[in-house]
C-alpha cells in the first residue's frame, strides 16, 4: 500500500531564501572531527564522523565531509563497474554518515536543515536559537589561534565552547553559535559529545562546489511531516520486500563488519538534541 503525505507550506517561508546573498567580507571553511557516545550503556560504541562548514559573514553551511569522500569514491567505483560492462560493484567499506546539511542565516535568525530523500530535496525551517553564552576569562592556543571560553545551553544540553575573535563571525559546527568568534572546539557537561576543529582554510574564498544557499527548489515541510513521510516509506518498504533497484553491491563492509553479522542494537539513551 502506497502512502502519500501532502506538505502544507506557509507562504511566508517560500520568501525566507531572498535573504541569501553573497557576502565579500570573511569567509572560509573549517574542518570539524564529530564524536558522540549514543548509548551510554555501551560507551565504547562511539559516532564519529567528519565535518566540513563553509562560512562568510552571515551565513554558513555544515555538511559532513565524511560522506562528501564516501560518494565520491563510491561514484568512481560505479562509473567504472558501468564503463567495464559489470551489474556487480565492490563498494567496499560503507561508513554511516550525515545525510543532511545545517544552513546558518544570521540575518534572518534562521537555521535551515536540508534532507535528501527519495531524490528530493526537503527543507526545515528552524528559529535561530538564542544561546545566553557566558564568556570567561580563561584562553587556550588551538591550530595557532588565541581561544576564548564561554559556557551556554543549547537544545537542551549545557557546552563548553572555545572560540577565536581572530576569525569575526558567530558561527560554529552544528547549531552551535552567537559568539563574537569562530567556535573551534566544544563539548557538552559529559563530553559524550565533541566537535573538535581540525583546519581552517581561511584565505577569503570559497571552494567552487559549496554553496552558502540553500537548495531554492526544494520542498520546504516541518520535521513532524518530514518524519511521516519517512516512516510511510519504511513501512512500505518492509511490505514489498525491495527498494526496486536491480543492481547488485557485493562485499560490502560496514565500519569494519561483514554485512550481515550480528550487532548489539544500539539504543540512543543520550541524543543530540533534548529541544526542538
Amino acid at each position: 500500500m502506497l502512502h502519500y503525505i501532502k506538505f502544507t507550506v506557509p507562504v511566508s517561508l517560500l520568501f525566507l531564501f531572498c535573504s541569501f546573498s553573497n557576502n565579500a567580507g570573511v569567509s572560509g571553511v573549517a574542518y570539524y572531527h564529530f564524536s558522540h557516545t549514543r548509548d551510554t550503556t555501551n560507551a565504547r560504541r562511539i559516532w564519529e564522523e567528519d565535518f566540513q562548514m563553509a562560512f562568510n559573514d552571515q551565513r554558513s553551511v555544515y555538511r559532513s565531509y565524511t560522506k562528501q569522500l564516501q560518494d565520491s569514491i563510491h561514484t568512481a567505483q560505479m562509473e567504472a563497474a558501468a564503463k567495464a560492462g559489470s551489474d556487480a560493484i565492490n563498494m567496499g567499506l560503507l561508513v554511516p554518515s550525515t545525510t543532511e546539511k545545517i544552513y546558518t542565516s544570521e540575518n534572518e535568525k534562521a537555521i535551515y536543515i536540508s534532507k535528501l530523500f527519495s531524490e528530493n530535496d526537503y527543507l526545515i525551517a528552524e528559529a535561530l536559537e538564542k544561546i545566553n553564552w557566558q564568556i570567561e576569562k580563561d584562553t587556550r592556543t588551538l591550530l595557532g589561534y588565541t581561544c576564548q571560553k564561554a559556557t551556554g545551553i543549547c537544545k537542551g544540553r549545557k557546552y563548553t565552547a572555545w572560540f577565536t575573535t581572530d576569525i569575526p563571525v558567530n558561527f560554529g559546527p552544528w547549531k552551535l553559535q552567537g559568539l563574537p568568534g569562530l567556535i573551534l572546539e566544544a563539548y557538552d557537561a559529559s563530553q559524550r559529545i565533541r566537535f573538535t576543529c581540525t583546519k581552517i582554510v581561511s584565505d577569503g574564498s570559497l571552494p567552487n562546489n559549496i554553496s552558502l544557499e540553500p537548495p531554492l527548489d526544494a520542498i520546504v515541510t516541518t520535521t513532524k511531516e518530514y518524519n511521516r513521510m519517512e516512516k510511510a516509506w519504511r513501512e512500505n518498504l518492509n511490505i514489498d520486500g525491495n527498494s526496486g533497484t536491480d543492481i547488485t553491491i557485493d562485499k560490502v563492509t560496514v565500519q569494519g563488519d561483514t554485512q550481515g553479522t550480528p550487532r548489539k542494537k544500539l539504543t540512543i539513551n543520550y541524543p543530540l538534541e533534548l529541544t526542538n
